[in-house]
């Protein structure tokens, strides 16, 4: 699982997870979500608003999965679970 999270934050981001662990403490501590989409891998395309909560939902899942006990990481199921758990998206209407 910990490989998971190093690669799934390696694309997120564009560089090693060990680069942006920093920035773990300030999404869960202040839930900034532009913090994290200000430090996305800026070679790609900047993601609008519905994906925001998906790239958002699968960086807090990557970072579960570098928790420094192997027993706290969560499993490959319930990492598929959550990844293939619809996202609620709200509209403005």
């Amino acid at each position: 699982m910990y490989s998971f999270g190093v690669l799934a934050l390696e694309i997120l981001f564009g560089k090693h997870p060990g680069d942006v662990i920093p920035l773990w403490t300030i999404v869960t501590s202040t839930l900034d979500t532009m913090s994290l989409m200000d430090k996305l891998d800026q070679r790609l395309p900047h993601p609008l608003n519905p994906i925001v909560k998906d790239i958002v939902s699968i960086a807090m899942i990557a970072f579960t999965c570098l928790t420094e006990s192997s027993q706290s990481r969560p499993t490959m199921e319930h990492v598929a679970k959550e990844l293939a758990m619809p996202k609620l998206v709200h509209t403005n209407s």
